[in-house]
């Protein structure tokens, strides 16, 4: 990680407390540590349309050139069945990032005729 991503930056963990590199590292190398939601959206009236919905511990802070306040280290994104992103949005804590995450769930069923809310993984704490 020395090399990649966040070499010079500071890391987060979940809680907003800074942490080296090396911990980053270490909590990302555990399986599904760093998932808030996965969720998938289908639509039966509509077998090409799908909406995946992912929420994420991140540990970096992405909107640092952003608004002021504290660091943004977790990111809800929505993406189309070509995985294609149609949203994307970082938020400072776990709380907030899971309400996001479940508010974009809410849209893509309000979008889709027939809705279909696939559990694609386990909530993280």
């Amino acid at each position: 990680m020395a090399d990649g991503v966040g070499a010079n930056r500071q890391w987060y963990d979940p809680s907003g407390r800074p942490i080296p590199a090396e911990e980053a590292e270490r909590l990302l190398g555990q399986p599904g540590y760093d998932r808030v939601g996965s969720t998938t959206i289908l639509d039966m009236a509509d077998l090409d349309w799908a909406r995946d919905v992912s929420t994420a511990w991140i540990g970096l802070d992405l909107d640092a050139d952003g608004e002021p306040g504290p660091p943004r280290i977790f990111e809800a994104a929505v993406f189309d069945r070509d995985h294609v992103t149609l949203e994307r949005r970082w938020y400072a804590t776990e709380e907030e990032a899971a309400l996001a995450h479940e508010a974009f769930v809410v849209a893509a069923c309000d979008e889709a005729v027939d809705p279909v809310v696939l559990q694609t993984g386990d909530q993280v704490s």
